[in-house]
């Protein structure tokens, strides 16, 4: 279930690993396996999670400027992350 077009900025469900159903944005495409990924709560921006891409379901993008920082490696707050999982639905995503 490899994501081909996963990028920064793509909002994600984990389907695998402890933190199954848990809602992340990726914040780093590290290479053609792995990304990192930040909740803004338990997992920051300054230590994001690494996951591999076929562990991952993307459910939406962020909006386009916090996408285009986070392509271009700008800096980027936990809480611009935690307000774009905002637009998940309730209920989509687990809390860990």
């Amino acid at each position: 279930m490899d994501q081909p077009g996963l990028r920064p900025g793509a909002i994600v469900r984990s389907l695998a690993g402890r933190d199954l159903g848990s809602c992340y944005v990726v914040v780093r495409v590290v290479d053609e396996r792995f990304v990192t990924v930040a909740n803004g709560r338990r997992r920051p921006v300054a230590r994001p999670k690494l996951k591999n891409r076929r562990h991952l379901e993307v459910l939406g993008w962020a909006d386009a400027s916090l996408a285009l920082r986070l392509e271009r490696g700008a800096k980027v707050t936990d809480e611009e992350i935690v307000k774009a999982l905002e637009t998940i639905p309730a209920g989509v995503c687990e809390e860990v």
